[in-house]
């Protein structure tokens, strides 16, 4: 860990003020430290996604990426993990092409540098399934997902972080196709592991607890769906805050469970926050505001009630 990294600040604006004044010291050439500036942009790239600014966020990386490139040169494991940061902003974004692109560029720099059981090229495999998934690419992304859980397992066991994000994506996948048993079973094994390393009240919890909110609403079981649902939206804004992104997507999905149960009112409470935050986060464009803004018309205008 660097030293920047292990910096305790008061608060993100601490943070962010000091991160600036190393990125801008570099800017006027004031200093030729590399490794100080581009672990200052990873922060800053880093908060900026914790407080619902991709935007932000891919300037930063996209500034990590260029240096490590002029420094490093282009066919360098740390620029591939560079791309993968990159690629993942891209896919907050919404802009899946984009993802794919930087994704399956940092794949190939690092399985033509690292051993093929190596934990980069298991986590760029992880991210590109999830990319192919959102592309409707179901076969490639279950090859992309098998692969990284086949060389995560023979590194770390079955116990390990790493290997349940992988698991979760595989009953993601699942439940996309249908088989709605496999994915519960999925879902359940992860969140065992999460719950044993990462504690219960982690935001990883959160989303496989909202991934089996989801399989239970597909099933009828809504009482059990509400649970998860608050479940998640309560780990979410213990870790995130209330107006973060993640928080609006949790708030959605449990509107529309307290919709199909008859609670309307508790519902366009929900849907209007989900809308609010999201479009002062995402911006009015972005396709999870505008699932927000159809959810909350729906409950405005009688005409478009689900």
């Amino acid at each position: 860990m660097s030293s920047e990294d292990s910096m305790n600040f008061s608060s993100n604006a601490d943070a962010i003020e000091h991160y600036l004044e190393i990125v801008e010291s570099y800017d006027k050439n004031e200093h030729d430290d590399h490794i100080e500036v581009t672990t200052a942009l990873r922060s800053l790239s880093r908060i900026a996604r914790e407080e619902s600014d991709p935007l932000s966020a891919w300037e930063y990386s996209q500034k990590v990426l260029t240096i490590d490139e002029k420094i490093l040169g282009s066919n360098h494991v740390t620029v591939s993990i560079d791309l993968n940061d990159l690629a993942s902003v891209f896919q907050e974004l919404g802009d899946m092409g984009g993802a794919r692109e930087h994704y399956e560029k940092a794949l190939k720099i690092a399985e033509s540098l690292e051993e093929p059981e190596n934990t980069t090229v298991a986590t760029i495999l992880n991210n590109l399934g999830g990319v192919m998934q959102e592309l409707g690419h179901t076969k490639t992304s279950k090859k992309y997902f098998d692969r990284a859980l086949s060389v995560l397992q023979s590194i770390h066991g079955p116990k390990h972080a790493d290997v349940s994000a992988v698991v979760n994506n595989l009953g993601g996948l699942a439940h996309e196709m249908g088989d709605l048993e496999l994915a519960r079973e999925l879902y359940e094994k992860a969140l065992t592991v999460d719950e044993e390393i990462l504690g219960p009240d982690h935001p990883r919890v959160a989303a496989v607890t909202n991934n089996l909110g989801g399989i239970m609403r597909d099933i009828g079981e809504m009482e059990q769906a509400k649970h998860y649902y608050e479940r998640a939206l309560k780990i979410d804004e213990s870790a995130y805050g209330p107006d973060n992104a993640m928080v609006a997507i949790r708030a959605n999905n449990l509107g529309g469970i307290l919709q199909y149960m008859g609670d309307l009112e508790g519902a366009r409470k929900l849907y209007d926050r989900s809308y609010q935050i999201l479009r002062n986060t995402r911006g009015e464009t972005h396709p999870a505001t505008q699932l927000a803004w159809t959810n909350l018309d729906s409950l405005v205008d009688p005409e478009h009630q689900i």
